[in-house]
């Protein structure tokens, strides 16, 4: 049976500052500055995007590695019988509310953590890595902004062990992932209250708590569940950096909740401090199995859509 060519439009662009020459020299008024963020108030270096096309568009799996890169998705059926494998575990369909979206889905007595051993885990998460273009990665004292929307399942579960929807991993000039993340979104419960947690660990593993939604009166069956969110993380890639993180419902001007921070630790050197060390974005859903009877027993899922990645650079004053 013959196959139709595959066509993808890689949506990666990288903006570099050049002065333009008129006829007879050149003057302030004729350099170029890259186009402007949202905000107005950073230069866009480089815009990387991943949309989804529909269920009728370019086949998953494949739209995604264009561009995050081959190798860039940990599906469950990705791993072999191990796992759940007789079903795609990233699809793609078509909402009124945002489009075209990505459907990841996990399977709490068949899904796996790729083909690891582990019984307490399970993923189904999409990356930044290595193989990656370098423009998509977060080198030392770069600031990147990273926005997406997401809508977790309206019968999602959670308990009060980690299920992560997003990361900030540090990885060191050898490729190896540092253990613990900068920063997660994580859905969880504290105090047998469901809701999202931002959580920053730093070099010594110390975890903080930057915000809970059952602290700002915030319901996760009405205002969560089922509810279409945008996402905007800018952060600095310094040992003190920056992190800004907004959580808006779609359609709306204000945010649900918002982090800023100043001087926090977003940078790992590991045994040195090699520019080949960088930081990389995960999405999708990494859970802890510990209290799996809480869990659904079914599948869950948590909807994905628009995609940007962006290296940005303040403006100055």
């Amino acid at each position: 049976m013959s196959r139709k060519p595959l066509i993808i439009q890689t949506a990666i662009v990288i903006y570099s500052s050049l002065l333009l020459s008129a006829c007879g020299g050149s003057s302030p008024s004729d350099a170029y500055h890259p186009p402007l963020d949202d905000s107005g108030q950073y230069y866009v270096i480089s815009s990387a995007s991943l949309n989804s096309d529909g269920a009728g568009g370019v086949e998953t799996y494949q739209l995604i590695e264009s561009i995050l890169g081959q190798g860039s998705i940990e599906a469950p059926d990705l791993y072999g019988d191990a796992n759940h494998d007789t079903i795609k575990h990233i699809t793609e369909d078509h909402d009124s509310m945002v489009g075209n979206y990505f459907r990841f889905v996990i399977h709490r007595d068949h899904d796996k953590d790729r083909d690891k051993d582990y019984t307490d885990r399970q993923r189904n998460e999409i990356k930044v890595y290595d193989k990656s273009v370098d423009s998509l990665k977060g080198f030392k004292d770069k600031t990147f902004e990273y926005r997406w929307k997401f809508r977790v399942g309206e019968t999602l579960a959670v308990t009060n062990h980690f299920n992560h929807l997003f990361q900030l991993k540090a990885v060191t000039d050898n490729g190896d992932p540092v253990s613990q993340p900068l920063v997660t979104i994580t859905a969880n419960t504290k105090s047998g209250v469901s809701g999202l947690e931002v959580r920053h660990v730093d070099s010594a593993d110390n975890k903080t708590m930057l915000l809970h939604t059952s602290q700002q009166n915030i319901d996760w069956a009405t205002q969560i569940q089922g509810q279409w969110l945008e996402v905007l993380v800018r952060t600095t890639y310094s040992e003190t950096g920056a992190l800004y993180l907004s959580v808006t419902p779609v359609g709306e001007q204000s945010p649900l909740f918002a982090i800023s921070q100043d001087n926090l630790e977003m940078w790992r050197s590991g045994a040195n401090s090699s520019q080949g060390n960088f930081v990389r974005p995960k999405w999708g859903i990494y859970r802890s199995l510990k209290d799996k009877d809480a869990l659904n027993e079914e599948e869950d899922e948590v909807w994905f859509a628009d995609f940007s990645i962006k290296e940005v650079e303040k403006i100055s004053e």
